[in-house]
């Protein structure tokens, strides 16, 4: 059996899907990365303007400059109802 990831030098599946969606985003949520590997954090670099980005990972942000982004630094199953609840507070 293997895992569903992907390895060191393999393509991506939807890559392409992925970077439509993120063209028409209002929030994107990266969760459990360090934004080093490409090209899944090129992704970034399709965001818009106005697209709020929350990063939940407990490492140290490694955020490319100018990149606004909030960041939540804790592991997913906590940092996910933390950005839960920064969503809540908005309404």
């Amino acid at each position: 059996l293997r895992p569903h990831v992907v390895w060191f030098g393999e393509s991506v599946p939807a890559m392409l899907e992925a970077e439509r969606l993120i063209h028409n985003a209002e929030i994107l949520l990266v969760i459990g990365t360090s934004l080093n590997v490409y090209p899944a954090a090129g992704l970034l670099d399709s965001v818009p303007g106005h697209c709020e980005i929350y990063i939940v990972d407990p490492g140290e942000p490694l955020v490319a400059a100018g990149l606004k982004a909030k960041w939540i630094k804790d592991k997913a199953s906590t940092g996910m109802k933390t950005f839960a609840e920064s969503l809540l507070k908005k309404e």
